[in-house]
């Protein structure tokens, strides 16, 4: 049974709730101008993932307490309203990506809500680019991501989270696997 006081930083999905034609990508610079043409949602309503929607379906968590690790917007709160894009964070690109975020006065928007969380329980699914991603972006920042009394980390490494107290690194094979785990939570 879950305790009150769940949290997630989980990673975007490409799978989107609103389809366009030739959607954008990286260019967060050009954030003002694709939202007068593209319909918008908040991130909690935008990804239709299986890793995504399980999460909050089988944690119940709120808007306020999902965080995405996005390749287009950064860091951001599941309430941070997105338009659809078609983008990725790879083992190439991570730091590229991550510069592009601090960059930008769009980019991560919800960083400061996630340092000042503390949650009883924080799930992390983060696969290894957005892993290295988070780690570059918390080191670049000089920021601590240990906001939970106690962590769980699904991902082939710890990351960032390596110092956080009372954390825990279970490694998953694939979405059928993670889903399994966080239905035992």
């Amino acid at each position: 049974m879950l305790r009150h006081n769940v949290g997630a930083l989980i990673y975007c999905s490409a799978r989107k709730r609103i389809s366009v034609s030739n959607p954008p990508g990286l260019d967060l610079e050009n954030e003002d101008k694709h939202k007068l043409n593209i319909p918008s949602l908040p991130a909690f309503e935008m990804y239709t993932g299986l890793e995504f929607t399980k999460t909050i379906q089988y944690l119940k968590l709120k808007p306020e307490s999902t965080f995405i690790l996005s390749a287009r917007y950064g860091l951001i709160r599941g309430d941070q309203v997105i338009i659809p894009y078609e983008a990725k964070i790879t083992l190439s690109n991570y730091r590229a990506v991550v510069d592009g975020w601090v960059r930008n006065v769009n980019g991560n928007g919800g960083i400061r809500s996630f340092i000042n969380s503390k949650f009883n329980l924080l799930v992390v699914r983060l696969s290894k680019p957005y892993m290295l991603a988070m780690d570059y972006l918390v080191s670049k920042l000089g920021l601590n991501p240990c906001v939970g009394d106690r962590i769980i980390v699904y991902s082939p490494i710890l990351g960032p989270f390596d110092e956080c107290p009372n954390v825990e690194l279970i490694r998953v094979r694939g979405q059928g696997d993670y889903v399994k785990r966080i239905i035992n939570l």
